[in-house]
């Protein structure tokens, strides 16, 4: 009897499994659920696709050990990735994609920026899983690693999943991942180290090419080919201040002078009060050549950049720049979520005047004034007359002369006058589907003059006062059958 209690005592189910092994059983599981298993090979990248094709991007949440990771599959998006079922020669077939991708020399130097896609840029590869930990804290410990790096693999192997699975280790910013690819008969490992120091004999071609066959050669005993290598040097200008191509800054005292001219009034500011690139990039590189017929060490160097066969340059622009164009656009449309009536921003003389408009005034103009005044005379009366009634931030003297450049009819030898709107060549094709007026018309001047009250004149209330001053004078127009130019 105690020999039976004993045995029933210490009786374990050893068919349970265990955290490693649901941990395993779930990555295989969204492997499945992503239809990652058994992918067609696709055609050669062209250059630029890694910088120009968007990223697809899935991500899923799970835990292990008490502690919570997130597998993420970035795969590039391809225009043509509906022909690439087309059945590949039997000596391609024997290579997985990975391998394909990082062969491949167009691969080779590609700028990404985005989360994880740096991998991409370190091994030239199109698609990739990545785990890491949610709570940003740094993998460390070598046998988490080590574990980590044994469940990918086994979850791949057992999805028959070749894509190259990675975790993410050390600090985040240093960016660093280690991984695995198995397919085809192959296992391909991708190893980083992290140097604090670059070591002397690595800032060279020589040193890099010894330490590579090295590596390779290591317990294998086969003669290495001849290497063939790709190099690229980078250069970096950020000070622009000792630098002649500084941008010529704008005009500041643009529309803040004493005299407002008409140049000012028929043109909107353009240009950035600093200079809008932050960075600019010089790439100096030499595409695949053979390791005999250039020599760099720390003495001699074949390597001349003026010499390289091919050169491109990388702008990167600040975030947000100041620009003139930008602030006059943005004041001018935040109006549209502004509630307030032009009464409420110029008070009650609006409506007074209005009564006055549609009583006295128009009886004096009948008894004093011709059948068919003059119209210089009228919109000179009537502006001198309104400007006293309604009161606004625009000056009287400035406020005369956006409407004499609105309604340049109403005075004598002006400087802008109307021109015939039909003889401008609009290319239909380039400005399809675009709704706007007629260049230089009175709707395209009055958004000009519009925009110049809202940024510099005294926002919506000066908008408000040249609205107001703009449809008392359409309103005496139409009433009187004057002609409106423009």
């Amino acid at each position: 009897m105690n020999n039976v209690e004993i045995e029933d005592f210490y009786h374990h189910d050893f068919t349970t499994a265990s955290e490693w092994e649901m941990f395993i059983a779930r990555l295989e599981e969204i492997i499945h659920e992503w239809k990652l298993p058994n992918i067609k090979i696709g055609s050669c990248l062209k250059s630029g696709d890694f910088v120009n094709c968007p990223w697809k991007e899935n991500s899923e949440k799970l835990l292990f050990a008490d502690a919570e990771f997130t597998l993420k599959h970035f795969k590039l998006k391809l225009d043509d990735d509906k022909g690439t079922d087309n059945l590949l020669e039997e000596s391609e077939e024997e290579k997985v994609q990975c391998h394909k991708d990082a062969l491949n020399a167009s691969n080779d130097f590609a700028r990404i920026d985005g989360n994880h896609l740096e991998i991409a840029r370190y091994y030239g590869i199109r698609e990739f899983l990545v785990l890491q930990s949610v709570k940003k804290d740094s993998v460390m410990d070598e046998t988490k690693i080590r574990i980590l790096l044994s469940s990918l693999a086994i979850a791949a192997t057992n999805a028959n999943c070749d894509i190259p699975t990675l975790v993410q280790v050390q600090e985040p910013w240093q960016k660093m991942y280690l991984g695995i690819s198995i397919g085809k008969g192959i296992c391909t490992h991708f190893d980083m180290v992290h140097l604090k120091k670059v070591p002397l004999h690595c800032k060279y071609l020589t040193g890099l090419l010894t330490l590579f066959k090295q590596k390779v050669g290591e317990g294998c005993g086969a003669r290495l080919d001849p290497v063939m290598i790709s190099v690229r040097f980078s250069y970096l200008l950020k000070d622009w201040t000792n630098s002649t191509w500084t941008q010529e800054p704008p005009d500041f005292d643009f529309m803040q002078g004493e005299t407002l001219g008409v140049a000012e009034l028929g043109k909107l500011p353009f240009g950035a009060t600093y200079d809008p690139i932050a960075e600019l990039h010089l790439y100096t590189t030499w595409p695949e050549m053979s390791e005999n017929v250039v020599v760099d060490s720390e003495g001699f160097t074949d390597l001349e950049p003026q010499f390289a066969p091919k050169w491109s340059v990388q702008v990167k622009m600040v975030s947000s720049p100041a620009c003139l164009l930008g602030e006059y656009l943005t004041d001018f449309l935040h109006l549209c979520n502004n509630q307030k009536t032009i009464v409420d921003l110029l008070g009650d003389a609006v409506t007074y005047s209005q009564q006055e408009d549609q009583t006295l005034s128009s009886v004096f103009n009948v008894l004093t004034e011709s059948k068919i005044p003059t119209i210089s005379t009228v919109v000179g009366k009537a502006t001198t007359k309104k400007n006293k009634n309604v009161e606004g931030p625009i000056s009287e003297e400035i406020l005369l002369s956006i409407l004499y450049f609105l309604f340049p009819d109403a005075e004598e030898n002006s400087n802008t006058p109307y021109g015939d709107l039909t003889i401008y060549n609009i290319d239909e094709d380039q400005w399809k589907g675009v709704k706007t007026c007629a260049m230089d018309s009175l709707v395209w001047r009055l958004a000009i003059v519009a925009a110049h009250c809202t940024h510099n004149l005294g926002g919506a209330t000066a908008l408000a006062q040249l609205w107001y001053e703009f449809v008392q004078e359409i309103r005496f127009r139409w009433e009187r059958s004057i002609l409106i130019s423009g």
